[in-house]
C-alpha cells in the first residue's frame, strides 16, 4: 500500500511540474507593438518570476518592462493602437495597473492607473482598511481614450471607467452589486 501511495505522490509531482509555463502576447490592432508576459524559473534565491514587457514588433528592446511573480496578468489595447493597459495580479488583491501610451510619433510613456481609487478612498475610512482586496475581472476599451474595468472588492462588483486623456481625474464608478458577478 505504501508503495502505491509513494508512486501516486511522485507521479502527481512529476505531472504538476511538467506543465508549460505561461506565455501570453497581446498584439496591438495595427500589429506594430505588443504587450506580453512569460514565466521563468530563475532558480534560488529568485524562484519563479514573470517578465512583463511592452515592445515594438520589430525591435527586441523593451519600451516598458517589469518583473513580477507568476499570477494572473492581462492587457488590453485601444482601437487606435496608441494606448495599452496592463494589469498584474488582478485576481489576487492589490493589482498593479499601468497605462502605456503614445506621447508622440515613435515615443511611448507609462503611468500607473488606479481604477479602484474612489472605492478605496471610502473603504480607507473603516477600521478594516488593511483588508481591502480589489480584483480586476475584465478590461475593455470604450473608445480610444476611455477604458472600463469590471472589478470586485470587499464591498461588491463595480464598473470603473477611466478617461486616459485625463488620468488624474477620479474614475467614474458604478456599483453593480454587493455580490461578486462574473459577467
Amino acid at each position: 500500500m505504501r508503495i502505491v501511495l509513494v508512486f501516486a505522490v511522485l507521479f502527481s509531482l512529476t505531472f504538476a511540474s511538467a506543465q508549460e509555463p505561461v506565455r501570453q502576447v497581446r498584439r496591438s490592432p495595427d500589429g506594430l507593438h505588443f504587450a506580453g508576459w512569460f514565466d521563468h524559473d530563475a532558480g534560488a534565491p529568485f524562484g519563479s518570476v514573470r517578465a512583463i514587457v511592452f515592445r515594438s514588433a520589430t525591435d527586441p528592446y523593451d519600451i516598458f518592462s517589469f518583473v513580477s511573480i507568476p499570477r494572473y496578468t492581462e492587457a488590453a489595447w485601444n482601437p487606435a493602437s496608441t494606448r495599452c493597459v496592463i494589469a498584474d495580479a488582478p485576481d489576487n488583491g492589490g493589482p498593479r495597473t499601468w497605462l502605456i501610451y503614445q506621447s508622440g510619433p515613435g515615443k511611448w510613456d507609462s503611468r500607473k492607473l488606479d481604477p479602484f481609487a474612489t472605492v478605496y478612498a471610502a473603504f480607507a475610512k473603516s477600521d478594516v482598511r488593511h483588508l481591502f482586496r480589489p480584483s480586476i475581472l475584465k478590461i475593455e476599451w470604450l473608445s480610444d481614450v476611455k477604458v472600463r474595468f469590471r472589478g470586485y472588492c470587499n464591498t461588491g462588483t463595480y464598473l470603473f471607467t477611466v478617461d486616459t486623456a485625463l488620468p488624474d481625474n477620479p474614475p467614474e464608478t458604478t456599483k453593480l452589486s454587493a455580490e461578486w458577478l462574473d459577467e
